[in-house]
């Protein structure tokens, strides 16, 4: 039986990538900062063989997660980091704990776990790798500016490395989500902008169970790059073919109105 690892997975895409692979008949091993969810789903689930309560936020929830991984002595074929999390206002107004956790969760935990897997999964003769970026990763969002950059980073990284590995056998994907309806619009406790009329309303966004599906069937299929949806495959393309100015306008206005 093969094995998948998805980092970020009690909720959200990462919950819906579990219960997926789950049902392709993969053992998990899942990670989460909620130890309660992991006992539900190892309960729920079949074959949960190891579940790790970490914030990746940190370098010592880092090194405790790598701890785990590496007392698990089977192989894992599939891993997907998932985990990640964006802040929105003006950069000046957000407190910069809060943004050093988000750059450590969204870009150095990411690039040592994907070091990690991609070592292991050499070692293997095999693996699939899968890193979660955003359609925020092709332009400059200001009022998410850090986030946005973060973004960009892994897209860059992932495609990179996708080039790298493929000698190896190990398959590497770009993931990049558009609006999903996760709780990743929840900013200051409260997701305001999902009954609105803005940008994030709750009409533009799409299932995550949706999105997962169609992560998992690029990473099966071997793309380097996958932007779910034709409405978010056109913004982005858009974005290439504007004026750099133009498009920061664009994002300006829309960003304002969440």
């Amino acid at each position: 039986m093969k094995t998948a690892f998805i980092s970020g997975a009690t909720s959200g895409i990462g919950l819906a990538f579990a219960k997926q692979l789950n049902e392709l008949g993969y053992s998990l091993i899942l990670h989460g900062r909620n130890t309660a969810i992991l006992n539900q789903l190892q309960t729920s689930l079949n074959n949960v063989v190891m579940t790790i309560t970490a914030d990746l936020s940190s370098g010592l929830g880092l090194t405790h997660l790598l701890a785990q991984l590496d007392s698990y002595q089977g192989s894992i074929e599939v891993a997907i980091n998932n985990a990640g999390f964006g802040l929105y206002g003006e950069h000046l107004s957000l407190a910069e704990q809060d943004i050093d956790a988000m750059l450590q969760l969204n870009m150095i935990s990411l690039t040592k776990l994907s070091r990690y897997f991609a070592e292991r999964m050499i070692k293997q003769g095999q693996g699939q790798l899968m890193n979660v970026a955003s359609t925020a990763a092709y332009q400059p969002q200001p009022y998410m500016a850090a986030y946005a950059a973060s973004k960009a980073y892994v897209a860059s990284l992932t495609e990179s490395l996708a080039l790298e590995l493929k000698p190896h056998n190990v398959t590497v994907t770009c993931l990049s989500p558009g609006r999903t309806d996760t709780g990743f619009f929840t900013f200051a406790g409260e997701d305001n902008a999902k009954s609105g009329k803005g940008t994030f309303a709750g009409k533009h966004r799409t299932s995550a169970e949706r999105v997962a599906k169609l992560g998992l069937a690029a990473l099966f299929s071997g793309k380097t790059r996958e932007i779910p949806l034709c409405e978010n495959k056109f913004y982005v393309f858009l974005n290439r073919l504007l004026p750099r100015n133009t498009v920061l306008k664009m994002y300006h206005q829309a960003m304002q109105n969440i």
